[in-house]
């Protein structure tokens, strides 16, 4: 016997509909599987030393980065629309920075930041820089991480506030 429901017309709604499902849940995984690329590629960050995206050249302008060196001078905050203006040197310790010679084939990476300015934030300190490289040269931060040296000193009475101190 034939089962009613797989016969004549009626058994045509029933593939039909199965196969609007099938297509249906293919393209919601799809979607899905589009989205989670998209997510995963905005959310990864490069991370360069300043000598390894000075030496991307052309191709770093443009890019989302994260940039690590060191603050070098000299340093332009303005309050009133909360712009901080410096530059990033190679970080100490790196091959670039031990020799003269290496410092000096890097040139410095002028970042602007606009928002408020870092906690303990002055020439010398550590620091990554997250943001792109415009057309210009300028380096378009939109975080700017201050990296904790290991050793801190609280501030002595009358003095403006605490100060971080090399080992």
């Amino acid at each position: 016997m034939v089962r009613p429901s797989l016969a004549g017309p009626a058994g045509g709604g029933v593939v039909r509909r199965r196969l609007r499902l099938a297509l249906a849940s293919a393209g919601i995984a799809v979607a899905l599987v589009i989205l989670m690329v998209t997510a995963i590629r905005a959310a990864s960050t490069y991370y360069y030393t300043l000598p390894q995206f000075r030496g991307l050249g052309q191709d770093a302008v443009g890019r989302y980065v994260q940039v690590n060196g060191t603050v070098g001078g000299p340093l332009h905050w303005e309050a009133t629309t909360q712009q901080l203006v410096f530059d990033v040197l190679p970080a100490t310790g790196t091959a670039a920075s031990a020799t003269g010679a290496g410092s000096a084939a890097v040139a410095a990476l002028p970042v602007v930041f606009h928002g408020a300015r870092p906690d303990a934030f002055t020439t010398g300190i550590s620091v990554v820089v997250a943001g792109r490289l415009g057309a210009d040269g300028t380096f378009e931060a939109h975080q700017v991480l201050v990296k904790c040296p290991s050793h801190y000193t609280a501030a002595a009475p009358g003095q403006d506030g605490a100060q971080w101190a090399k080992p």
